[in-house]
């Protein structure tokens, strides 16, 4: 396959699977195995409920309206791709302009959007998504250059294949050495220890990635342990206290005697 056939053929493959497990986002919006998902329906309720509009119907009308426009840019991907693969290149600069535009169309409303629910953050992202894809369009059609080079096996690629196996290699083994000291205490509750100076007040120091089965489990563990403790309030430390460990959360739970 020459160069630019490999650019084209990157270019749909990452739109392809960008807008199909998009799609899968909004089927499986819960937590499963090898898959977590964002719920969606309850963040359009939020952004909804915040402009006055309590009633779940509008984030559903709004939620079914994406899902839709974020199904038909794949199936204009999906298209595109199977023409590119029967080697119809007219009907692959077709349906991908068509993918883009209306791609671009959806990155559009969903920028209005952010300006509307004041969620400036995911405005940035979207502007970008949208550049993105003029970028993305611009190298599909016209490629990288006047020179195609022919995609072979030479003993450079080889080379670098090689040197690309062995680093990975040793980064694996390197991962999977760390994962057997760590890994086994992904969901144990979290030890704590009391403030000194301070009656009452216990810290905990949860770590990267820690979820809620680890909150519960930590909070079930101190209780039991503590039975003669009561629970007032829970705080979150503040992010100065925890310079040291930007990925951690420090957590304070002040109690009483029952």
């Amino acid at each position: 396959m020459k160069e630019r056939g490999v650019i084209r053929f990157a270019v749909l493959v990452f739109w392809t699977f960008f807008w199909g497990l998009s799609v899968v986002d909004k089927i499986i919006p819960d937590v499963h195995y090898l898959w977590v998902g964002k719920d969606f329906f309850a963040l359009f309720i939020k952004f909804f409920a915040s402009l006055g509009f309590a009633d779940s119907i509008f984030a559903t009308i709004a939620l079914a309206g994406i899902s839709a426009l974020e199904v038909l840019n794949f199936v204009f991907y999906l298209f595109a791709i199977y023409n590119f693969f029967k080697g119809d290149y007219l009907l692959v600069k077709k349906w991908f302009f068509r993918a883009v535009f209306s791609s671009m169309t959806l990155f559009a409303l969903f920028s209005i959007g952010d300006q509307v629910f004041g969620d400036r953050f995911q405005l940035l992202e979207h502007g970008l998504f949208w550049l993105v894809l003029i970028a993305s369009w611009v190298v599909f059609k016209y490629g990288l250059g006047e020179r195609d080079f022919s995609i072979g096996w030479s003993k450079d690629l080889k080379l670098a294949i090689a040197i690309g196996l062995i680093i990975t290699l040793g980064a694996s083994f390197s991962i999977r050495d760390f994962s057997k000291t760590t890994f086994s205490n992904v969901d144990s509750p979290v030890s704590w220890i009391q403030v000194e100076g301070v009656e009452g007040l216990y810290k905990f120091d949860f770590p990267f990635l820690a979820d809620k089965l680890v909150w519960e489990k930590t909070i079930n563990t101190f209780k039991e342990e503590n039975q003669d403790l009561k629970i007032n309030y829970i705080y979150t430390g503040p992010g100065e206290l925890n310079s040291k460990k930007k990925t951690h959360m420090l957590l304070y739970v002040f109690t009483e005697k029952k």
